[in-house]
């Protein structure tokens, strides 16, 4: 399980990182999937020598992955049925260790990127009405059978923005594997031993 979930992390960097900083239009969820994807192959491909030092992986995780996910949405959602109960201070300090935890997965896989190819999804239309959206992408590697991964993202309907806040590869959602995993934790034990068990978990 967590060879797969670090797997799932390492294609949402894939597809949401850059070395260079870029802004990119978060009004249509497929628009924005594809131009963060290709842009990042691009930069990866071009900065692969230096992927490996932890110095670069966490700038471009905190400069070109963190503003196109919802992490605060993803935190709550692992936070569970626990989450009405607990205080706003608990709920930002599970947050802030969420984030934490994320970062140095993604720091942790993205000095293993190969060289697959992400064949970006088709562009729709999205009714103004849809706050909820499934983007289809394909990871292609030489020799290998192609991957479905199943981008779930989200609209704020604050800013009308989008970002993504769940990755499903080989029908395994990432995020329903972190609430299985803490949920239950929150509820039993409370939000510092979960806090304790994120921190402990082995990102290698």
């Amino acid at each position: 399980m967590k060879k797969i979930i670090a797997l799932l992390s390492a294609f949402i960097v894939l597809m949401f990182s850059s070395t260079a900083q870029a802004n990119f239009d978060m009004s249509n969820p497929y628009q924005l999937a594809n131009d963060v994807a290709v842009n990042t192959v691009k930069e990866i491909k071009a900065n692969k020598d230096k992927i490996s030092d932890n110095a670069v992986a966490e700038k471009i995780i905190q400069d070109n992955l963190f503003p196109y996910i919802d992490i605060k949405y993803a935190a709550y959602k692992v936070m569970g049925t626990s989450l009405k109960t607990l205080s706003k201070e608990d709920r930002e300090k599970f947050t802030n260790a969420f984030e934490k935890y994320m970062k140095q997965s993604f720091v942790s896989v993205l000095s293993k990127y190969t060289n697959q190819e992400i064949v970006p999804s088709e562009v729709k239309n999205v009714p103004e009405s849809e706050s909820l959206v499934s983007v289809k992408m394909i990871i292609r590697e030489s020799g290998k059978k192609d991957l479905e991964l199943v981008l779930k993202m989200r609209k704020n309907s604050k800013t009308g923005e989008w970002k993504a806040f769940d990755l499903i590869g080989e029908n395994i959602s990432m995020l329903d594997a972190k609430v299985s995993e803490i949920s239950p934790i929150i509820k039993n034990q409370g939000v510092d031993a979960a806090i304790a068990k994120l921190n402990s978990t082995d990102n290698k």
